[in-house]
């Protein structure tokens, strides 16, 4: 039977191709440290803010959805809502703006003056769906049958119970969720190899919440000079990244002396394309932002992937 899951793939190897003329190689290093992927040129641009702020850590989230409709939620023009890198389930690293620019990433309605959070933080998705609800021993999407503008979505099946590979079963709920779609191991990979790289670049420590306050909406989880996620921000609403996740392999490959990539390695001869040449050239020449305006409110546009379809 044919599911979200099973689809997955074929949506990004689609993405891929039908994309390639807005795909440019890159290939950046740092030190000992060296990161592979995909510059994303889209038709739009002003997605993200220039102005320049001192990066103090790095923030992980899910996008909630499948890559064909988070590369497109996320490069809306004029919508400022955005991150500089989706890790795709296969691993592909894409990158939407320069690392030292931002865009508002957190949703904070308060706590976060002057989008102070969003400025110093630097924001990765993992092209993840998120929490997923059991219905007749199937496990249907947040999007299944939810109402938007007076239209209801079909029924979304994600997998079945038996597609033990497809999902995450918590012990205990987490936020009233007890099912998560899984990440891939590749994809814990890639991120584990772009963390460290800008770690690197920026002179973030590489240090992580203890597992007690890794869960927590509070000002010390959130304030710490390292790698945190999207939960520590938000007290209710977001689930990225909780418990559904393999937390002791990233934190153990981005603590290690050295780190090599096995499922999606490094390719040591450039790929046709990439460019040598640092992120502030090749991230700089593609796309444009603008300067934050704090006048200028941005209201949310709800994700809902059936309209990328």
């Amino acid at each position: 039977m044919s599911n979200r899951y099973s689809k997955l793939p074929g949506i990004e190897s689609d993405f891929k191709m039908q994309n390639k003329p807005k795909l440019i190689p890159f290939d950046y290093s740092k030190g000992i440290e060296r990161v592979q992927g995909l510059f994303y040129k889209p038709p739009t641009a002003d997605y993200y803010y220039t102005d320049l702020h001192p990066k103090k850590r790095v923030v992980i989230h899910f996008t909630a959805g499948n890559l064909r409709g988070d590369m497109g939620q996320l490069s809306m023009d004029h919508y400022h809502v955005s991150v500089p890198f989706v890790i795709a389930r296969d691993g592909t690293i894409y990158q939407f703006f320069y690392t030292k620019y931002w865009s508002h990433h957190l949703g904070m309605t308060s706590g976060n003056p002057g989008k102070i959070y969003d400025k110093q933080s630097i924001a990765i998705e993992l092209s993840n769906y998120g929490w997923l609800t059991l219905r007749d021993g199937m496990l249907e999407t947040a999007y299944s049958r939810q109402k938007i503008n007076g239209k209801e979505n079909p029924a979304d099946i994600y997998c079945s119970l038996d597609d033990t590979d497809a999902y995450v079963e918590l012990d205990l709920p987490f936020r009233e969720k007890k099912y998560f779609a899984a990440h891939t191991p590749v994809q814990v990979e890639s991120l584990t190899v772009l963390i460290r790289y800008l770690t690197a670049l920026y002179d973030i420590p590489r240090a992580f919440l203890p597992e007690t306050d890794r869960y927590n909406f509070a000002a010390a989880s959130r304030d710490i000079p390292g790698i945190n996620s999207h939960i520590n921000y938000r007290a209710s609403g977001k689930w990225d990244i909780g418990m559904a996740f393999d937390w002791d392999t990233l934190i153990d490959g981005v603590q290690a002396d050295e780190f090599l990539p096995v499922l999606h390695p490094i390719n040591t001869t450039r790929a046709a394309g990439a460019r040598a040449m640092p992120e502030s050239e090749l991230a700089t020449s593609h796309v444009t932002g603008t300067i934050y305006d704090p006048k200028k409110k941005t209201k949310i546009r709800a994700y809902n992937p059936f309209q990328w379809e």
